[in-house]
């Protein structure tokens, strides 16, 4: 995944990601395609991952929690997998922050952490 990418915007925002790429359709007809069946699979693996998850955190046996962790293990990778293959095929994009967005979003932080016991 390359994150250091800049594409413009129609309406001039700078985003990380890619261009649309051409092997995905401009406009949703009837026909399933490659968008469709990786976003769908991204779906599937992400409900998945909170699955195992949630069975990791609440098994009682150690072997049957290990076989778990390694199986969520490996759907992580096909979901990374998956998400990078949608990133360069320009699916997802996101905008780049500007130094008054990241300045904020730290003030905020620390208005946060200040709260949070020693």
């Amino acid at each position: 995944m390359d994150t250091q990418s800049i594409v413009t915007s129609k309406l001039g925002t700078q985003k990380i990601g890619m261009r649309v790429s051409n092997e995905l359709p401009k406009e949703k007809d009837v026909n399933i395609n490659l968008r469709d069946m990786l976003n769908d699979a991204l779906f599937f693996e992400k409900h998945n991952l909170v699955s195992y998850q949630i069975a990791i955190n609440e098994i009682i046996n150690d072997d049957l929690r290990s076989l778990l962790t390694e199986n969520r293990n490996r759907i992580q990778v096909l979901h990374t997998g998956l998400f990078n293959a949608l990133f360069n095929l320009g699916e997802y994009q996101a905008d780049v922050a500007t130094s008054p967005q990241i300045k904020d979003i730290y003030d905020v932080f620390n208005g946060y952490k200040i709260q949070l016991p020693n």
